[in-house]
């Protein structure tokens, strides 16, 4: 079964993660600083929960099998891959308050699991629970190998 930040195991495992970095983390790929890379995730998170509304990248082959299930479940993912400017939108402020904002982000979508519907994603179009999930707990893993944690 794939790792899904509806697992509160997972969950643990990246929020050991997320305490592992510091203001001093540099990136081993991209331009982001850690600050920037906590408010994306911090954005893509508020997406995943509704709060944040993106603009479709009109894409429709990514909402279709088999190219979403290779890009959601097979396929590497892409270093310097281009995100939705909205997932940009937060500026970092201090690094303290950035990691925990992250950290509540992450804990709230665990305590989401129940809800009925999902938002649409802006490349894969509509999303199951479980992709959701799954799509979460991989790009914050991109992210956080990204700053060798």
């Amino acid at each position: 079964m794939p790792k899904s930040l509806h697992s509160a195991d997972s969950r643990a495992e990246l929020l050991r993660r997320l305490a592992a970095l510091s203001p001093d983390s540099r990136p081993a790929w991209g331009r982001m600083s850690v600050g920037r890379m906590l408010c994306h995730l911090g954005d893509s998170m508020r997406m995943t929960l509704g709060e944040l509304e993106t603009r479709s990248k009109g894409k429709v082959a990514f909402h279709r099998f088999p190219l979403k299930h290779l890009a959601l479940y097979v396929l590497p993912w892409p270093k310097g891959a281009p995100t939705a400017e909205e997932l940009l939108s937060t500026q970092p402020s201090e690094f303290e308050a950035d990691a925990t904002r992250l950290r509540a982000l992450l804990e709230r979508f665990g305590e989401a699991k129940g809800r009925p519907e999902w938002p649409e994603h802006p490349l894969f179009g509509p999303l199951t629970k479980a992709q959701w999930g799954h799509l979460g707990h991989r790009h914050v893993d991109h992210h956080f190998r990204q700053f060798g944690v």
